[in-house]
């Protein structure tokens, strides 16, 4: 490579941050220039305000360019483009096909929960999310009948488990509710909004360090204390009662970290206190992480999520882990 083309290659690299690929799917045309790296050097795939050619994204994707780059500066550009689009399908999600545009809008609420991560703060991108929640909630809660479907669908679009998890999580947490008979739809709606938003303090961690089996021990103390650093980012900002900020405060009080950190998995004092929505909103996101694979270790058995779930509340809660198994019975009609 001749000198010019070092300094040029040098300059454009210190310009450049990484997107995933995923971020351009199904838009019409780039809001900014997009390079893959290829050969030990930039190179320009698509130019700002070009037809996005989704066979083009294939062939990447194939490759494995799944991340793609665009300048700094050209970033926000990219960002208000999708937060329109989940804008205008929240607004209209009412119009045409309700399933295809849960499918839509669900694609777009992971993404916009990414920038959400990228910057915690921003009051736009949690209102957006907020407000966009409100809606998919509405339609899930009055359809259980296309909850796995819906499911199936949602993990084929391939988000990263950080910004999956959540939704996964809170879908079951929405048909255990409803099937338990004691929960309004408000009650309901708000227990799923607190479990949706219960890890953003996971955001105090690097993305890229969720993709290693172990952590560092400053960074399992910072993970350990992520339910209170959601409620310091949230509190405020979203309209929940203090109870249900109480049930983001303490969901973690037994967790898959626990676990694999060798320690004894128990409803412990302050869950008694808390009381059955803390312990549910805890179940649902163990169970969604085991039946879901990470980087580091395949997906766990649904049998085998039960089994832990029995181990640690069925003493307290008996009746209630039988809701819990014939609930997952029933939603899954193939096996998983």
């Amino acid at each position: 490579m001749k000198t010019l083309d070092i300094l040029r290659q040098s300059h454009l690299a210190l310009h450049l941050i990484p997107i995933t690929i995923r971020e351009l799917i199904g838009l019409g045309h780039s809001p900014a220039n997009v390079y893959i790296f290829e050969n030990d050097q930039y190179i320009l795939s698509i130019k700002k305000g070009a037809f996005i050619d989704q066979k083009v994204l294939k062939e990447h994707i194939e490759k494995g360019h799944s991340s793609v780059f665009v300048k700094e500066e050209e970033r926000q550009d990219l960002i208000d483009v999708q937060q329109e689009h989940l804008r205008v399908i929240t607004r209209s999600f009412s119009m045409g096909d309700s399933k295809e545009n849960a499918r839509k809008q669900l694609n777009l609420l992971s993404l916009n929960l990414r920038y959400l991560f990228e910057e915690p703060t921003n009051d736009e991108t949690l209102n957006l999310q907020h407000q966009s929640l409100k809606i998919l909630f509405n339609f899930l809660y009055k359809n259980s009948k296309y909850h796995e479907e819906i499911y199936h669908q949602y993990i084929k679009q391939g988000h990263h488990y950080i910004f999956a998890q959540p939704f996964l999580s809170s879908l079951f947490l929405i048909g255990i509710l409803k099937i338990a008979h004691v929960y309004s739809q408000k009650d309901v709606e708000n227990l799923f909004i607190a479990s949706y938003f219960k890890d953003i303090g996971m955001s105090a961690i690097p993305l890229e360090k969720y993709d290693q089996e172990e952590l560092s021990i400053k960074d399992k103390q910072i993970l350990s204390k992520h339910p209170e650093t959601s409620v310091r980012i949230l509190k405020g900002r979203i309209p929940l009662t203090p109870n249900y900020f109480d049930v983001i405060k303490y969901h973690h009080s037994f967790s898959l970290l626990k676990r694999d950190l060798g320690t004894q998995l128990s409803v412990s004092d302050n869950m008694r206190i808390i009381g059955f929505e803390t312990v549910m909103v805890n179940i649902c996101d163990i169970i969604a992480a085991m039946i879901s694979p990470r980087p580091y270790r395949e997906a766990e058995s649904l049998y085998d999520a039960l089994k832990l779930v029995r181990d640690i509340i069925s003493p307290e809660y008996p009746n209630e882990f039988k809701i819990i198994v014939n609930y997952f019975r029933n939603f899954f009609t193939v096996e998983l």
